[in-house]
């Protein structure tokens, strides 16, 4: 593989790697875990990153009134992540007690969104057994959902929960991706993820730049070498595993793999605003996880977090995360900052029925950050075709989304590239 400086477009070159070097291309959550799961596999490690700093959409920032998360505030809990946090020394905090309500707007904050009828029906569905449970190929979400569950069901509960997960259309979403159950090739396998001592969402005490620093501390003093503010090239034959988004991995392999380049460009992705928002104390009201709202309540916020009932250590203010974007919203990352602090005064006063003045308030804009898991893109993955055998793919468009998922992921294609050039898995 050769490199040039991204400021500099000479025809500099690195010297030659050997088989048993593995290039990684992004130093994002992708790209450091599977550095990590590749020196565990015996492998020597180059990681190219574009940018100035790894972690990709992960940061976080520390304010005078707590912590902001930029993109993902924690993940999925398992038995690798549990692993290879102790083996890196990153603590792990489980989700509080407070935290573990969730809940859905339906004419106000419910954690039971569903009416009797609602209730009947889908009792009904689930104790006849007279209907597939089993997703269709190329069934959205919403035909899934009327299908099996009911209508009340689908758009009270099935609808903004996935929403909140996939920031899709429901009426695009695919059901087969999100329940696993799509016709994928094998090169796009993957590990199932096995339970860890603790269950549900976790977080490093300091925030996920917690675990991104641990990473990079433990790649360095294994001998990772990281070469950031880089463009990756590839050259034949070289060993590489692709971490980028799907946007990126396309122009990446455009002129090495055509066809598959070709195919990732046709993925979907969507757009999404976060805004972290601090208010005193005392304006902690509810307390959850957080709140998801169904399109027809009036919001056009996908939901909020409240980030400090959650975990430990994320104020001392009260601390709420507003979402938006995604598949039906996609221009509110166009507005101003101004405009999406009047748009969150006004739906928060519609959520609480009260106005409470925002101490602090800290946005993110992530264009083209997620891809849209509908159908279309089931499609694509079904026929999509397989890199040369020295190249894989790891990331968040190859039918599993969340950082919980991209680990196994990251995890399986270090143990392919391990039985590939002769390397045995570390126990």
């Amino acid at each position: 593989m050769a490199f040039k400086p991204s400021r500099d477009r000479s025809d500099l070159r690195l010297p030659s790697i050997e088989m048993q070097t593995i290039n990684v291309v992004g130093a994002g959550f992708s790209g450091l875990t599977t550095a990590y799961f590749l020196t565990k596999c015996g492998f020597k490690v180059r990681i190219f990153e574009k940018t100035d700093r790894a972690g990709g959409l992960i940061h976080t920032i520390r304010s005078a009134h707590g912590l902001v998360e930029t993109a993902a505030n924690g993940l999925l809990n398992s038995a690798r992540l549990e692993a290879m946090c102790t083996d890196i020394g990153v603590p792990l905090l489980p989700t509080r007690r407070d935290g573990r309500k969730r809940f859905i707007f339906r004419g106000r904050p419910r954690q039971l969104s569903l009416t009797t009828s609602d209730m009947t029906t889908l009792a009904f569905r689930l104790a006849t057994h007279a209907i597939s449970f089993h997703p269709r190929q190329f069934e959205t979400i919403t035909d899934w959902g009327q299908r099996v569950i009911g209508s009340g069901a689908t758009n009270y509960l099935l609808a903004p929960a996935l929403g909140g997960i996939y920031a899709g259309d429901p009426k695009r979403l695919s059901a087969s991706l999100i329940f696993g159950r799509a016709a994928l090739p094998d090169h796009l396998k993957t590990n199932r993820p096995a339970r860890g001592k603790v269950r549900g969402t976790v977080a490093p005490p300091n925030g996920m730049q917690q675990l991104i620093d641990g990473l990079c501390v433990y790649l360095k003093d294994a001998g990772v070498e990281f070469l950031f503010n880089y463009e990756a090239r590839l050259e034949p034959n070289e060993p590489a595993i692709v971490c980028l988004s799907a946007r990126a991995a396309a122009e990446f392999l455009a002129d090495a793999v055509p066809e598959l380049s070709q195919a990732l460009r046709g993925i979907e992705m969507l757009s999404l605003a976060t805004v972290t928002c601090f208010y005193p104390a005392e304006a902690a009201r509810l307390k959850g996880f957080g709140c998801l709202f169904p399109r027809d309540q009036g919001f056009r916020s996908r939901g909020v977090l409240f980030n400090d009932c959650i975990f430990d250590g994320r104020g001392p203010a009260h601390s709420e995360t507003w979402i938006f974007g995604g598949a039906l919203d996609p221009d509110v990352v166009n507005l101003g900052d101004d405009e999406l602090a009047q748009l969150i005064a006004s739906e928060r006063e519609k959520f609480y029925g009260k106005h409470d003045e925002v101490l602090d308030l800290r946005i993110t804009r992530w264009p083209n950050a997620l891809p849209h898991y509908s159908i279309e893109l089931e499609r694509i993955l079904t026929v999509l075709p397989a890199p040369p055998s020295n190249i894989a793919l790891v990331g968040n468009y190859l039918g599993q989304i969340g950082l919980a998922k991209i680990l196994e992921r990251a995890a399986f294609v270090a143990n392919q590239f391990a039985l590939k050039f002769g390397n045995s898995l570390a126990a």
